[in-house]
């Protein structure tokens, strides 16, 4: 007999063991290696997990076209679902400005002693070129400029995203 359960259950199952997986994953690739080629794997996987989460939220959202507009959708339902805190700065056809006040992952990593002086580094070195490959994959013709990170002790992770003109 198989138990019945809610679409609340599933959230609350899926929700909290999503970020556990990820953080036991690196965690467990460093010890068996080294940071450098755990970050170089995480990244790998990342890059290709955001492809294929961009074109799905993409479908589940009725996206039709690729505009700048429809990216910050994306991205924007992406991150509400994973519990980041943000604002929409700026919104036009060619620029958006969106800047990120809490990470659900440096808030994870935060809570860990043997993690925090990783911080920096896992941001700056990851979290850039996670968006890449997703990023040209979406829509060729748009930049993504980062000068502030969370992790690296500034008030917020900035987001420039640019058209670029041809």
């Amino acid at each position: 007999m198989t138990r019945k359960i809610t679409k609340n259950d599933k959230l609350f199952f899926f929700e909290k063991n999503f970020f556990t997986l990820d953080g036991l994953w690196i965690i467990e690739v460093e010890n068996a290696t080294d940071f450098e080629t755990a970050l170089k794997i995480d990244i790998t996987v990342w890059q290709k997990l955001y492809k294929i989460i961009f074109r799905r939220v993409k479908n589940y959202l009725k996206i039709s076209t690729n505009a700048l507009k429809d990216l910050i959708d994306v991205i924007s339902f992406c991150w509400s679902c994973e519990g980041y805190k943000y604002k929409i700065i700026k919104l036009n056809n060619h620029e958006a400005i969106l800047n990120i006040f809490a990470c659900p992952y440096k808030a994870i990593m935060d809570r860990n002693p043997e993690r925090r002086e990783k911080v920096k580094a896992i941001c700056i070195e990851m979290c850039v070129p996670f968006y890449e490959p997703a990023l040209k994959e979406f829509n060729s013709k748009i930049d993504l400029r980062r000068e502030k990170f969370l992790g690296a002790g500034d008030s917020v992770c900035d987001f420039h995203f640019n058209v670029k003109n041809n």
